[in-house]
Formats: structure tokens, sequence, C-alpha cells
């Protein structure tokens, strides 16, 4: 608080001076005893005619630190004004996004963020891209972690999608002999380079392109999302019922849903986005330039 006519600034619970709140070191009892309340705002302190501080003068020895207590001026009819301290020490105005910033719990910044969130993404493509990379999908190996079931049935876990393995984040995305095969036909719509069939290197492909604005990154991003939705998909509807769909049905929906996301775009009739439209079977007149 900074104070003005120190009427809206409670003297012992506020904050209003660096060592404050001042009840963290003076006592309830020290306070009724000097005759003031608990209750009492910043200008109560005050003399009305010298403007002197009105606790005891017992209380400088008791309360060193109160000698460094600049005595405020006060400046009748003027409200007390509200800051916020951010989280590198400048007073700012109170706003509630300074107050979530500073509570929060804050990591360190990912390369990889603009490339899982970004305007023309799928938004549940996008959350569970998120969720895979930060490794939070119950996948039977953290089932192992949390001991879920019996010894003889963890030992029976295997990879719903080709019987071998226990399915991991890893072995789903993309290791799997199937999401593999899936992996590799979606993949031949874009142009990601050296990009192997493993998570790392995608993430590491992801870190390289996020903040890319062209139309084959864009379509990559979208590409990458809707794959590892599907595969998990997948594997949920093996795993819990008796639906399963080969490779060729699997990347044919990711390339159905990818295709319907472009068509969506506002795309402009440029020459150098016509390979690109031909590839995903887009005719030049649904194109535009991706907002």
């Amino acid at each position: 608080m900074s104070i003005r006519s120190g009427r809206q600034t409670n003297a012992w619970s506020d904050n209003w001076w660096p060592c404050s709140p001042l009840r963290s070191f003076i006592s309830p009892r020290a306070i009724a005893n000097a005759g003031f309340s608990l209750s009492s705002m910043v200008a109560d302190l005050v003399a009305a005619d010298n403007g002197q501080w009105l606790w005891p003068e017992a209380w400088y020895d008791a309360y060193p630190v109160l000698i460094n207590i600049d005595i405020h001026q006060i400046i009748a009819g003027v409200n007390d004004r509200l800051w916020w301290k951010d989280l590198d020490g400048n007073l700012q105005h109170f706003e509630s996004g300074e107050v979530w910033n500073s509570l929060r719990n804050r990591e360190d910044k990912v390369l990889w963020v603009n490339s899982v969130w970004f305007s023309q993404c799928i938004p549940r493509h996008s959350f569970h891209l998120w969720l895979v990379i930060k490794n939070k999908l119950k996948t039977q190996d953290r089932l192992t972690v949390w001991e879920a079931g019996s010894a003889t049935n963890l030992q029976l876990m295997c990879c719903p999608l080709c019987k071998y393995d226990r399915d991991t984040r890893d072995h789903l995305f993309f290791q799997c002999h199937f999401s593999s095969e899936v992996w590799g036909l979606v993949r031949k719509y874009v142009d990601m380079g050296g990009v192997l069939n493993t998570l790392s290197s995608i993430i590491q492909w992801m870190e390289l392109v996020a903040n890319s604005r062209t139309l084959e990154h864009i379509i990559c991003k979208i590409l990458v999302a809707a794959t590892t939705y599907f595969i998990r998909q997948e594997r949920n509807n093996r795993l819990f019922s008796t639906l399963a769909r080969n490779a060729d049905a699997l990347s044919k929906i990711i390339i159905d849903t990818v295709r319907l996301r472009i068509m969506g775009f506002k795309v402009s009739g440029e020459p150098k986005y016509d390979k690109i439209l031909e590839r995903w079977l887009i005719s030049k007149n649904m194109a535009l330039e991706p907002s």
C-alpha cells in the first residue's frame, strides 16, 4: 500500500512498509496495551498536530526496527493506493494476471510450445500431444510404477497394437511395429527431412520449427498431433473393445482429418502452395494463407 490519507491501510496487517506487517513482530497484547486496536489505520498512528508517530517511546527499544520507519505525510481526502510487486520486484498496478503469475508454479520455458499450441491446431489433438510430451498418458509402464494389478497381470501386459512389447510412451510413438507403419504412411504427405520414427527425434524437429508460420510446417505440426491422437485412440479401442483398424485404414482417417483442417485455411493462390495442395488433393480455389 502507498500511503496517502492512511485511512485505507491497516497499520498492523497491511504491507505499507518494507518490514510490514507490523503484527509479525508486535503482538496484539502490546498493541492493545498501547491504546490501539487491531483495526487501527495508519492515519490513527500519526499525530494530527505534529505528524509524529503516536506509539510509545518504549517501542523503539523493544522494536528497534521502528526507528527506520519514515513519518508519512498524510494527505487528507486522497485514498491510499494499492500496488503489486511483480516477480522482478517492480511495483505494478494490481491485476489478477500479476497475482496468478506470482502464485503459480513456474518451470523453464520449453522450446516446443508453439509446435503444440498454435492458432491453426486442432485443440483436442494438441492437448493429447502435450500429454504425450509430458509423459502423462496412462501407459502400462506407468501402471507398474503405481503397482496396479498383480505381478502376474503386469507380466502379461503387452502393447495392444503389436502384441510384442509393453506399451510405453516411446513404444507407442512410434517404435511399435503398427504405429511405425502408420507413421510411415502419413509422413509421405509432408516433408520432415531426416526425422526418425522416435519421439525424441520428432520433439527435436518440433523445437526447430516451433516459430515457423509456413504452410508446410503448420501442416506438419497438425499431422504429428493427429497421428499421436489416433494411434492412442486405436490403442484404447483394441484394449477396451473389439474394434480394430489396420494401418491403411487408420492412416486414411489421419490424412482425411488433416486434409479437412487444411481446407478450412484461407490460402492464397500463390504458386508456392500448389505442390502442397496437390499432394493433399485440395483444389486451388479452396486455398488461402493460414491466418
